[in-house]
């Protein structure tokens, strides 16, 4: 599959702005629990919703990258039941000549994680948020986000330089 400099620079300019998206909900998630909070800011169900609402959307402008880098250089799930985590675990694959892992393994878990609960965040309408499992998701969140954020910025300076090279292929170096 040919990806043209034009297709690179959108993707990059797509990573960017899900990276803007992203501190922006992190600057309100700070508000309600920042990074070092303690269970006490949770302590109202408010509160509660809020964190675990900037954590699913968070995970969504995550997972909007995901879809796109999937699209422009893999463009397949096999399993459509488990699409989440196969999406997921794509971006931890070093694919030679098509493109270099987006994350590193050491980002896997905090990913999985957050992508579990934003899972259960949305489809278990009728639980109440529990705080202490909800700060654990916030602090797990803030101990990643830059690494993740990085990662991100990282991706899409590759795919700056292989678009300035006007290159159709790519290498697996980052």
């Amino acid at each position: 599959m040919n990806r043209s400099p034009d297709a690179l620079r959108a993707l990059a300019a797509v990573i960017r702005a899900d990276i803007a998206a992203i501190r922006r909900i992190e600057n309100e998630l700070a508000r309600i629990v920042p990074p070092g909070g303690s269970v006490e800011a949770l302590a109202e169900f408010a509160a509660r919703a809020g964190a675990a609402y900037a954590l699913h959307n968070i995970y969504n402008a995550l997972e909007n990258t995901f879809e796109q880098i999937s699209r422009t250089f893999e463009n397949h799930v096999v399993d459509a039941g488990k699409w989440h985590a196969e999406l997921l675990g794509k971006m931890f694959l070093d694919i030679p000549e098509v493109r270099p892992a987006v994350f590193s393994s050491d980002l896997r878990l905090a990913l999985e994680d957050l992508r579990g609960f934003r899972h259960v965040f949305r489809h278990s309408y009728g639980i109440d948020l529990n705080p202490e499992k909800t700060l654990v998701a916030v602090e797990r969140w803030w101990a990643a986000s830059e690494k993740v954020e990085v990662a991100l910025d990282r991706f899409a300076n590759w795919l700056l330089a292989r678009a300035a090279k006007g290159k159709n292929t790519s290498s697996s170096n980052a």
